[in-house]
């Protein structure tokens, strides 16, 4: 079968690493996979380069129906069969372009994890209604919030939840701290506001003696500086620190004692399966799927992301762990993502779909 993969761009980030990672798969079982994309950003082309995948780049010429009738195009002369789209924005173009190409299998792929239904997702779950064959989110929260919100979907709704190179990331059992050296705990996200730095950052004033590094800032725009500036005023400029994204995160897991991650909603946090694959114990917001992959007591603690005392309560539980206990929350961590994150699962599960409604994965409950 002969199938695009289409998202914005290959810039560095979760949803493009796992639409890559997805046409490479679709490729080596045996499928005609191309990647498409329409904005700039090339990071993860050397991965499909190596697993021959044709990395397509159609650059918007005019307004968006332009770019729309030139994707089609493109799929028309190519005769593509099924088209795999990631993101909300994507999915509206590619409601669009199967709009323009009825005889195109569409399948849309949900994100991120709604909190509230605005009209512009009534509007998008509209046009998955008429145009999306079928519709894959990668948490349960947001397969249950379409559900709910948009019934006449549950019969084209299936989840599946992200992948980890499970190689790239393994655990290397708990760190050995040198006398005196400070209990370290990361985050991996993008600095933005839905990602609560500033959550945390209070809750760091909370946590003496332990060391804060967040890896994901872009040192230009006005929240980054927001963020610099309120460490600054909280006096933490010794114990927390903010760094760009790093294209080698398993050597930041491996250098750390404990994740965190205190969102405010999310998809399904790729940041959170590669920790945890790493061997880390986690303290996360208690959103969308944490509680699924965070079990409270066992790898490590939820929270209430608005209140910085459930954070700092979470961290602290963490860092009073004995080196036994960490090792044993981080042994869990690690399989827990070998059962929820296995490339050969991941792979399974989106072969059933795209075999349609008889041999197709079981519609979630």
């Amino acid at each position: 079968m002969r199938i695009c993969c289409m998202i914005a761009s290959l810039r560095l980030g979760g949803a493009e690493r796992q639409l890559a990672g997805l046409a490479c798969m679709l490729k080596q079982a045996g499928h005609d996979a191309e990647l498409l994309t329409y904005r700039d950003g090339d990071f993860y082309t050397p991965q499909l380069d190596k697993a021959g995948v044709n990395h397509v780049f159609i650059r918007q010429k005019a307004g968006e129906m332009g770019l729309v009738r030139d994707i089609a195009d493109h799929l028309e002369t190519t005769g593509c069969d099924m088209l795999i789209s990631f993101l909300a924005g994507t999915n509206i173009k590619a409601c669009l372009v199967k709009r323009r190409l009825p005889g195109l299998k569409l399948i849309v792929s949900e994100r991120n994890t709604n909190i509230n239904c605005m009209l512009h997702d009534r509007l998008r779950f509209a046009l998955y209604r008429k145009y999306a064959w079928k519709v894959v989110c990668n948490s349960y929260a947001q397969t249950e919030f379409i559900r709910r919100h948009a019934p006449s979907l549950a019969g084209k709704l299936y989840t599946v939840p992200n992948f980890t190179d499970l190689e790239l990331f393994h655990i290397k059992g708990a760190r050995a701290r040198a006398e005196g050296e400070p209990f370290r705990v990361v985050t991996t996200a993008r600095l933005a506001p839905r990602k609560n730095a500033p959550g945390l950052i209070r809750a760091a004033a909370q946590c003496p003696g332990i060391r804060f590094d967040w890896y994901g800032a872009d040192e230009n725009d006005a929240y980054s500086t927001r963020c610099h500036k309120m460490i600054a005023e909280l006096k933490l400029q010794d114990r927390f620190f903010i760094h760009p994204a790093s294209a080698s995160p398993e050597k930041i897991y491996g250098s750390a004692d404990a994740f965190c991650l205190p969102s405010f909603y999310e998809g399904m946090p790729n940041s959170l399966a590669e920790a945890m694959a790493c061997g880390l114990p986690a303290a996360c917001s208690n959103v969308s799927d944490n509680g699924r992959y965070v079990i409270e007591g066992r790898n490590g603690f939820l929270f209430d992301p608005a209140d910085s005392r459930q954070i700092a309560a979470a961290i602290t539980k963490l860092s009073q762990m004995d080196a036994t206990e960490l090792e044993d929350a981080g042994i869990h961590s690690r399989a827990l993502a070998e059962a929820a994150f296995n490339k050969q699962g991941f792979i399974s599960r989106y072969l059933e779909i795209i075999g349609g409604p008889q041999g197709g994965t079981k519609r979630e409950a």
